[in-house]
């Protein structure tokens, strides 16, 4: 019975939003992203088994782990934006210290995922690891088609 709860309730918060949730996403503080948040909390700590205890441990260094993915997000599309500003005026130096960065974010993004995993392995047993990049991969599944659920929503509207 708990279980249906939590589905219907991840349900309706995935169903309430619009494209806008998507967009204000990338914003934060935003209130569609607060529901976005409430909702994997929930799908997680479900799909993960996790104990009060557990939850207790898990969350705090999940939380770190995203602040520093938030700014590798940000910094990428930083940079994606310069690139689609300057790159046809840019020299080759110049477009391979972007090649050089996008290589250093990615590894940088490698290197914070790692350092998230190993905390949570000394935290977790293996078993709820495992867990752990099951719900992550189903959680994002579960957000792209609610997006493109949405989009054809939208252009069915506008036809």
């Amino acid at each position: 019975m708990k279980n249906k709860l939590i589905l219907v309730l991840l349900g309706f918060v995935l169903t309430t939003g619009s494209m806008t949730l998507f967009a204000q996403e990338r914003m934060l503080g935003g209130p569609q992203k607060q529901k976005i948040e409430t909702a994997k909390i929930a799908f997680f700590t479900r799909q993960m088994h996790l104990t009060p205890q557990e939850a207790k441990v898990f969350w705090p260094l999940y939380d770190e782990y995203q602040i520093v993915m938030d700014a590798q997000k940000r910094n990428r599309r930083q940079q994606l934006e310069e690139i689609r500003e300057g790159s046809e005026k840019m020299n080759d130096d110049q477009i391979n210290a972007i090649i050089d960065g996008r290589l250093e974010q990615a590894e940088n993004a490698l290197n914070a995922r790692k350092q998230f995993i190993q905390a949570i392995r000394k935290e977790l047993p293996p078993k709820k690891v495992l867990a752990y990049f099951r719900a992550e991969e189903q959680f994002q599944r579960e957000l792209a088609e609610r997006a493109a659920k949405l989009k054809k929503e939208k252009q069915d509207r506008m036809n």
